[in-house]
């Protein structure tokens, strides 16, 4: 081809006509103009489809993570649910007269004093916000919707955590006015569960019975901001829930607008405890 139009040009140079020269310089030029401007062309469709296919690679993955959110905070839920109605059961048996080590042991034994953070799968919006690809999503109101929940989910584990670290200082205070680390998790050292027989052997359960004592006040001020602060994480819990439904939902229809196949996430919760 080049050759070809070398040849043209050659002849007329040789026929020396100046004006059918410059008028198919022109023309070449022109050619070469268009070429360069349907190469940048291709090229641009094949960023922008390369772009579109990462957006729905995230996408998916954010499908996936909220998928996955949903039922870890339903879980979490109703072990909110459980701590807080053991908690108010306790601070009512408290009040009751308790007659022996057995009483003591069988009416709160079982109690969770444990403390979880908030453990979502944020790793799909970590990688996106961090590499700067938050903004291929191309629905504007979809990606404020995306960085709206995961500044609520910030907002929630900072309160988690705070609740969490108040709770050491309630339950160190209760441990040394009433020296319970023995009744519920240890006796001399070992740790292995607390039995009936050691509780025999011991009075460290009297003060149960009066109320008036730094044990007794330290014991239901504990139980109280336990229920409490598993009240406040229920709240935030929902709310977080009703929050990702919503998102997935508009993640979904994304997805049909664009005549995408709503992908079926793969279900595996988050270790909390029961």
């Amino acid at each position: 081809m080049l050759r070809f139009f070398r040849q043209i040009r050659q002849r007329l140079i040789t026929d020396n006509n100046f004006s059918k020269y410059l008028l198919y310089a022109v023309g070449e030029i022109l050619l070469v103009v268009i070429g360069i401007l349907i190469a940048l062309q291709v090229d641009n469709w094949n960023q922008d489809r390369q772009t579109s296919n990462t957006e729905i690679e995230y996408l998916i993955r954010l499908h996936s993570d909220l998928a996955n959110d949903t039922a870890y905070y339903n879980r979490r839920i109703k072990y909110a649910d459980k701590v807080i109605a053991d908690h108010k059961n306790a601070l009512l048996i408290s009040y009751a007269e308790i007659s022996s080590s057995r009483d003591f042991f069988e009416s709160f034994n079982k109690l969770d004093w444990s403390s979880e953070a908030l453990s979502i799968r944020d790793n799909t919006f970590s990688e996106m916000n961090n590499a700067g690809l938050i903004n291929i999503i191309r629905n504007d109101e979809l990606k404020t919707e995306i960085l709206e929940f995961y500044r609520q989910v910030d907002v929630a584990e900072k309160h988690f955590e705070e609740f969490n670290n108040t709770t050491i200082q309630f339950m160190s205070h209760f441990f040394i006015q009433s020296k319970a680390q023995k009744h519920f998790f240890a006796y001399e050292g070992d740790w292995s569960p607390w039995t009936i027989e050691m509780l025999e052997d011991s009075d460290d359960w009297q003060w149960i019975n009066d109320r008036t004592s730094e044990s007794f006040k330290s014991f239901e001020l504990s139980l109280g901001f336990y229920s409490g602060k598993h009240g406040v994480f229920k709240e935030y819990l929902v709310d977080l829930r009703n929050k990702s439904t919503l998102l997935l939902i508009d993640i979904e229809n994304e997805f049909r607008n664009r005549s995408i196949q709503v992908p079926e996430p793969s279900i595996k919760p988050i270790f909390v405890l029961d």
